[in-house]
């Protein structure tokens, strides 16, 4: 067993699940990259296997690194958005800062397993050889944080989520996410809408093509803030110009640009693939403008069935999805804490057997009709 701390240290002959370029990125600094994630990335080596893992200490992070974030910080944003009555309002609130309190509890320390630093970690199968070995190996090392699994569902990781059940890992409830198969039997509306999606396209004046331009990433990064950081929430992670560019550079990701007829860059879409599962790692548009999320996902749904691909495509815009034939599933992070000490893992234990169960039957109700 060994611990790499620098990205220049590592001896790449090991067996590896990360794509070198991202796993530099984020030990040489992601916060250079997200301004709101502040995350110590390091690699165990483990009988030729490199395991990347990041470290939280209770920064005010955004919420792909930060429980209190997505749970709390996110909620009080939303609930001070809606129209209700100042008793009610008060009410949420009150309950909000309780919730904040049992985080605090936690130690609000947590090691991220293969952290991916988006909305959604897609994990493959070579990665979950030896799970056991890696959570002994990371509770001797930090005795105080809990271990930690992110955004895992039963329709892509059901296989690892048992696994990681038979090693008293307990889930915490995330998300409802919405997953699409075109192998399964969809609906004549289901079809009839994705068809609408490119008619859509093919009656603009828009065009599609899959490059950037050196001076275009200021525009790319300003159509992902209008949608993320103006239209949803703060604390959606702050990609900068850098990160863009990089990933541009440096990852083998298919990207999506829509252009006006003046060939101004409109929307984007930036799309990874594991073990056939794609996934809309990246997203913008310019939101003063009518159809672009309907032709942007449009392509997203036309490439999935040109060639048999499943998506994982993440929270959000539930009734779009459902409309194209996506079926809801809960997404969790699965957690071991039997090794904390006992104000965090009574904390942690409360989470689990109040929060889960509640917020599934929140997001039942709210998400899966």
């Amino acid at each position: 067993m060994k611990i790499y701390n620098s990205f220049e240290e590592i001896d790449f002959t090991a067996l590896n699940h990360t794509h070198p370029a991202y796993l530099k990125c984020m030990m040489e600094g992601i916060e250079k990259y997200i301004t709101n994630v502040h995350a110590e990335v390091k690699v165990l080596s483990l009988n030729g296997q490199l395991i990347p893992f990041s470290i939280y200490n209770g920064h005010e992070d955004s919420w792909i690194h930060s429980f209190k974030a997505q749970y709390i910080d996110e909620m009080v944003e939303e609930v001070d958005r809606m129209k209700i009555h100042s008793i009610q309002k008060a009410l949420a609130f009150q309950i909000l800062n309780f919730g904040k309190l049992i985080f605090r509890a936690t130690g609000e320390r947590t090691i991220t397993v293969f952290p991916s630093f988006m909305s959604t970690t897609q994990y493959e199968a070579s990665q979950f050889i030896q799970i056991e070995q890696i959570k002994a190996a990371l509770i001797s090392m930090y005795p105080k944080h809990a271990i930690v699994f992110r955004t895992m569902n039963e329709k892509f990781d059901a296989p690892h989520i048992e696994e990681l059940k038979s090693l008293a890992f307990q889930p915490l409830i995330s998300r409802a996410v919405y997953c699409y198969d075109p192998n399964e039997k969809h609906s004549k509306n289901e079809r009839k809408d994705m068809k609408k999606d490119l008619k859509r396209y093919k009656k603009s004046e828009y065009t599609v093509d899959h490059q950037i331009a050196p001076n275009e990433f200021d525009r790319l990064l300003s159509l992902y803030e209008q949608v993320y950081l103006q239209k949803y929430s703060q604390h959606n992670p702050h990609y900068t110009k850098a990160f863009f560019e990089y990933m541009y550079q440096h990852l083998n990701l298919s990207w999506i640009i829509i252009r006006d007829k003046e060939g101004n860059m409109v929307a984007f879409m930036a799309i990874d693939i594991k073990d056939n599962v794609l996934f809309p790692a990246y997203f913008g548009l310019d939101t003063a403008l009518n159809d672009l999320y309907f032709i942007t996902s449009g392509f997203l749904y036309e490439l999935a069935n040109q060639n048999k691909h499943e998506i994982n495509n993440s929270a959000g815009a539930k009734d779009y999805k459902l409309a194209r034939g996506s079926r809801p599933y809960y997404e969790y992070h699965y957690l071991y804490t039997r090794h904390l000490p006992c104000i965090s893992r009574w904390s942690y234990a409360l989470l689990f057997k109040c929060f889960t169960p509640i917020g599934k039957r929140i997001l039942k109700a709210s998400q899966f009709q």
